[in-house]
C-alpha cells in the first residue's frame, strides 16, 4: 500500500493541468461573454481549414519540354455569319512542310441563317452537319464498265488508266500540271466531284465550322478562307474566280478555339471573340499570332492530362483580290511552340496536418481568449480597488 501511494504521488506531482477547487473560481459576465466569442471564432476557423482540406491545392512547375513524336489536336468552332458553307475551306500547314488541303476529316460545318439560327426544315436545307467539302464517294471498280480505261487527260501515257477523279489529280500532279476545272473531267463528274466555281454561292447564307484538325507537333499555321484550294509543285495555290466582281464580308466569331483537351480552370483567349465589320472593311486576312505552352495537368486521381494553354496578338490586313490585293482574304491561324512545359498538379493536405491545424486553432484561440478574460479580469479588480481608496480615474 504504502508503494502505491508513493507511485500515486509521484504520478501527481507530474500533472500538467493542476485543478482548482470550485470554491476558488470566480465566474464573471465579461468571462462568459468571451468565452462564447471564442467558440465562435473557433467554429469559423475549424469550417474554413476543413474546407480547405477537402479542396485541391495547385501547384505549378516549369521544366523544358523534351517531349517528342507527338500530335498535336486544334479543336475549331468558328462562326462565318455572311459566307455559306458551300465556299469555306480549311487548310493547314506545318513547318516541316506537311500540307492539309480542304480538311474533311473530324471538320463539320452547320448551315446558319442570317440571325445566326440553323436552317431546318426544308429539304434542301435538312442536313444540318455536313463534312466541310464532303465529295461522293468513288465509284468502286467493279461497278466500272468491263474493260473501262479512264483518260487522264494527256497527264500521263495512253497505256495508264485514271480510273478515278484522284487518278486524274494525282496524273496532273506528277507531271506539273495545275488542274483547276474538274467540271470537264468524266472521272469527277461522275464521282460528283465539283469545282468551287459550279457550286452555289448564297450570300444570304451563313455558317459554322466545328471539328478539330489533327497535325504533327510543330509550329505552323491553320486558315479558313473562301475559294478552293490546289496543291501544285509543292505550293498551295487558291482559286478565288467565283467571287470575281464579288464583295466577301469575312466577320466572324470564335465561338471556341483550343490546342488539346481542356483542363479545370483553363481560359482560352479568343474564345467568345467577335470580329463584325462593313463588308468593305472585313475584306482581308484576319491574323492571330499564337504562342502556345504545352502544360501538363495532374489531377489527384488518375492520369496526367497533356494539353496546351496559349497567348495570342491579333493583327489586321485589308485586302480585296478585286482590287489588286495580293493578300489572300480569311482567317489565318499562326501558332508557335514554347520550349518550355508548365506542369499544374492539384494536391491534398494529409490528414495528420490536418489534425495538427486544428489542434493549433484551437488551443491558440483558447489559450488567446484566456489571456483576454485574465487581462478584463484584473483590470475591473484595479478599478474597483482604487474606486474603493476614493480615486478617480
Amino acid at each position: 500500500m504504502d508503494v502505491l501511494r508513493s507511485v500515486s504521488r509521484r504520478v501527481r506531482s507530474a500533472d500538467a493541468f493542476p485543478k482548482t477547487l470550485d470554491d476558488f473560481r470566480v465566474k464573471t459576465a465579461s468571462g462568459g461573454f468571451v468565452s462564447v466569442a471564442a467558440l465562435l471564432i473557433i467554429a469559423v476557423l475549424v469550417l474554413s481549414e476543413t474546407s480547405t482540406f477537402l479542396s485541391a491545392e495547385r501547384t505549378v512547375n516549369i521544366s523544358v519540354d523534351d517531349v517528342r513524336n507527338e500530335t498535336l489536336r486544334i479543336y475549331i468552332n468558328v462562326d462565318f455569319p455572311r459566307l455559306n458553307c458551300d465556299v469555306i475551306g480549311v487548310d493547314a500547314l506545318d513547318e516541316s512542310g506537311n500540307m492539309q488541303l480542304e480538311i474533311t476529316n473530324h471538320m463539320y460545318k452547320t448551315r446558319l441563317d442570317l440571325s445566326g439560327t440553323v436552317i431546318r426544315g426544308d429539304k434542301k436545307k435538312r442536313v444540318e452537319r455536313n463534312p466541310v467539302r464532303q465529295a461522293v464517294p468513288a465509284v468502286k471498280q467493279a461497278e466500272l464498265p468491263p474493260g473501262y480505261c479512264g483518260s487522264c487527260y494527256g497527264a500521263a501515257p495512253d497505256t495508264t488508266c485514271c480510273n478515278t477523279c484522284n487518278d486524274v489529280k494525282e496524273a496532273y500532279e506528277k507531271r506539273g500540271w495545275l488542274l483547276t476545272d474538274l467540271d470537264g473531267v468524266e472521272q469527277c463528274a461522275r464521282e460528283g466531284v465539283k469545282t468551287l466555281a459550279s457550286a452555289e454561292y448564297d450570300p444570304t447564307e451563313g455558317c459554322n465550322v466545328k471539328g478539330y484538325i489533327e497535325v504533327l507537333k510543330l509550329s505552323g499555321k491553320f486558315h479558313l478562307t473562301p475559294g478552293h484550294s490546289v496543291a501544285w509543285k509543292g505550293h498551295n495555290l487558291h482559286d478565288m474566280s467565283v467571287f470575281r466582281n464579288r464583295q466577301l464580308d469575312l466577320s466572324h466569331t470564335i465561338r471556341s478555339l483550343s490546342f488539346g483537351a481542356a483542363y479545370p480552370g483553363q481560359k482560352n483567349p479568343l474564345d467568345g471573340t467577335v470580329k463584325s465589320a462593313p463588308a468593305e472593311q472585313s475584306m482581308g486576312q484576319h491574323e492571330y499570332f499564337i504562342k502556345l505552352v504545352p502544360t501538363t495537368y495532374k489531377k489527384t486521381r488518375g492520369r496526367p492530362l497533356k494539353t496546351n494553354q496559349y497567348s495570342v496578338t491579333e493583327f489586321f490586313r485589308p485586302s480585296d483580290p478585286n482590287k489588286d490585293g495580293q493578300l489572300l482574304p480569311g482567317v489565318f491561324v499562326f501558332y508557335e511552340l514554347s520550349p518550355l512545359r508548365v506542369e499544374y498538379e492539384d494536391k491534398r493536405r494529409s490528414f495528420p496536418h490536418f489534425l495538427v491545424q486544428l489542434s493549433a486553432i484551437v488551443g491558440g484561440v483558447w489559450a488567446m481568449a484566456g489571456m483576454v478574460d485574465m487581462g478584463i479580469f484584473h483590470g475591473a479588480r484595479v478599478l474597483r480597488e482604487k474606486r474603493g481608496l476614493g480615486k478617480h480615474i
